[in-house]
């Protein structure tokens, strides 16, 4: 007992193990919230409704050889096609991104898959047309929390997020509104498709209204996402402490910025500090807190937004 204790509070758990576990869990949960937002919401709306990225594709794909060819593809279709398809998206994630960003990716393909066409449905009582603002809403949301979570813990739900996470990382841009531009086409193709034919659910909807309540889950997905996910938005941070060259080795040494020292004094003490700042992405500040509250736990910490960052500010992989 005392020797897994003692390995629980080692420096290389901490460090190394429980990042990465923390990874896993966080992929895993939040494959789930989007594979059910998906299932159980956009799948079970009688107004056709696609989510973005890989599995979007495989419903128009699967709709448009209902609509066209008249064959039904089965329950099973998009699973295998999320599979097949994120294949060279993956190869991408590997060599454009970072290897463990993939490799969680790929955890969260095969469990994406499993939802998708495997996992028992539950019926929300959404099938009707007047209930298809509700399931566009909620499926949204739950898909904006999955693959923005993701992001969020250095991974991801696989397919076109790699993409759009390739891109911003390479310009900087937001995750969620590269992945909008990207989801947007998926809207107008499935009206074209299947607006004003007889779709799957055995209905007949106009195009307009389908582009309408894809657009809607589109803007909900990427309010999440962008809530969630924030790694290349930026933060200024004030650590007022009393210890600082021990805090300013533990950032320069696990956070890998650089800091900026200033002298500064209590009002009410008078006593002596020193004021550390520094600039890092969002996604580090737990770390960087985690860190400080064990180096100083009475350190006083003041985070800002900044907007941009010019000079030596290198972007990292999320992972």
């Amino acid at each position: 007992m005392n020797k897994l204790s003692s390995w629980i509070q080692s420096e290389s758990f901490k460090t190394k193990i429980y990042p990465e576990a923390q990874r896993v869990v966080a992929v895993i949960v939040f494959t789930i919230i989007y594979g059910i937002g998906v299932s159980w919401f956009l799948e079970a709306s009688a107004v056709p409704l696609y989510t973005g990225g890989i599995p979007g594709i495989g419903q128009l794909v699967r709709d448009a050889m209902f609509v066209w060819f008249n064959i039904d593809v089965g329950p099973r279709f998009l699973g295998v096609f999320v599979l097949i398809m994120n294949i060279p998206i993956l190869l991408l994630g590997w060599f454009g991104v970072s290897h463990r960003f993939t490799i969680h990716s790929l955890i969260s393909i095969l469990l994406q898959a499993l939802i998708l066409s495997w996992f028992p449905v539950v019926n929300m009582g959404l099938e009707g047309v007047e209930h298809a603002f509700a399931a566009a809403v909620l499926g949204g949301l739950l898909i904006g929390i999955g693959a923005g979570g993701a992001l969020r813990y250095g991974t991801s739900t696989g397919g076109l997020d790699i993409v759009a996470q390739y891109y911003s990382f390479k310009k900087g841009k937001s995750v969620g509104f590269i992945s909008m531009i990207l989801n947007v086409s998926m809207a107008l193709m499935g009206a074209m498709i299947v607006g004003g034919k007889v779709g799957p659910s055995g209905l007949i909807v106009s195009g307009g209204v389908i582009a309408s309540y894809t657009v809607i889950r589109i803007i909900v997905s990427t309010i999440m996402t962008d809530r969630m996910h924030t790694s290349y938005q930026f933060l200024s941070v004030d650590i007022i402490t009393s210890t600082p060259q021990v805090l300013v080795d533990e950032i320069l040494h696990k956070v890998y910025r650089g800091v900026t020292l200033v002298k500064v004094e209590g009002a009410f003490s008078k006593h002596e500090k020193t004021l550390i700042y520094v600039v890092i992405s969002a996604y580090e500040l737990l770390t960087l807190v985690q860190l400080v509250k064990q180096v100083d736990p009475d350190a006083f910490v003041v985070t800002r937004p900044v907007k941009n960052v010019f000079g030596n500010f290198k972007r990292k992989t999320i992972a």
